[in-house]
This record gives structure tokens, C-alpha cells and sequence, in this order.
């Protein structure tokens, strides 16, 4: 291995790694789909949507603050999560497309930079696996998908 490669099975920290990431990206899409619920009512959410001009706003807005609560708790759990971080990745590309993607990259002028910084996240996620401190984990007899498929 070269001095800069970081070992990828046989680094201590990996599994506290990959869950501060889980935990993060979780607890991330958790408050934002809440919000869509509660800030302040899912009517609200689904009227801003309309304006965004995303097709089917009332049956869309309601799936898509379902997805980041429920796949927001599965990252934190560990859960299916590359089945998750998919369904996310594929989300946020669409909040790309339909509402950031005329706004230029910066975040502070509407643009995309926030939704592609998840997407790199969710899908690092994915191919890392959930860890060994996840349900995933468990699951599988206490293996990480990662070094099942290493075999």
C-alpha cells in the first residue's frame, strides 16, 4: 500500500466513520423532510412545490418529505442503505433539475451545490456500505456489505 492510501478494511476508525456520516446525512434529511410536514403545514409545502413547478405537487410533496424522514432514519440506523442513499441521490437530482439548476452552483443564490454535496455524500455512502455499527451490519451476521464482498 502507498504511504497516502488510507487502509479501507483495516482502519480502526472506519466503522465510527461511516457512522458520524450515516448520522449526519440522516439527521440532515430527517429536519428537512419534517419540515415539509410542520413548517408550517404539508399544504404549504405542496403550494411551493406547485410554484417550483414540480408535476403532481400534492401527491410528490408528501412522498418526497415520506422518503427523507423514513430514508433519513434508515441512514441513521444503518438500514438498507444503499437502497436509501439511491433513493435519495435520485431526489435531490431532481430537486436539481426542477427547482436549483437555473440559479448557478452557489447555495445562497438558489443553486445546486447543497443537493450535489449530498448526492457525493449519499453515494460515498453507498459503495462504502453502512459499516459495522449499523443494521446492515447486523443483518448479515456483523459484516458490513464492504468486506462481505471482498471475499
Amino acid at each position: 500500500m502507498h504511504p497516502t492510501q488510507t487502509p479501507y478494511t483495516e482502519n480502526p476508525l472506519r466503522a465510527i466513520i461511516l457512522l458520524l456520516c450515516r448520522v449526519a446525512l440522516g439527521v440532515i434529511f430527517i429536519s428537512h423532510g419534517w419540515s415539509k410536514f410542520t413548517d408550517p403545514t404539508i399544504q404549504e409545502a405542496i403550494a411551493q412545490f406547485d410554484r417550483w413547478g414540480i408535476p403532481n405537487a400534492g401527491i410528490v410533496t408528501p412522498l418526497v418529505a415520506a422518503l427523507e424522514v423514513l430514508g433519513g432514519a434508515c441512514l441513521v440506523l444503518g438500514a438498507y442503505t444503499w437502497v436509501v442513499c439511491v433513493l435519495l441521490s435520485l431526489e435531490m437530482a431532481g430537486a436539481i433539475w426542477f427547482i436549483h439548476r437555473h440559479n448557478g452552483i452557489l447555495v445562497g443564490a438558489g443553486g445546486w451545490e447543497y443537493c450535489a454535496a449530498l448526492i457525493a455524500g449519499l453515494m460515498a455512502l453507498s459503495i462504502a456500505s453502512a459499516g459495522q455499527f449499523s443494521y446492515d451490519a447486523w443483518a448479515n451476521g456483523g459484516e458490513s456489505g464492504s468486506s462481505r464482498r471482498r471475499r
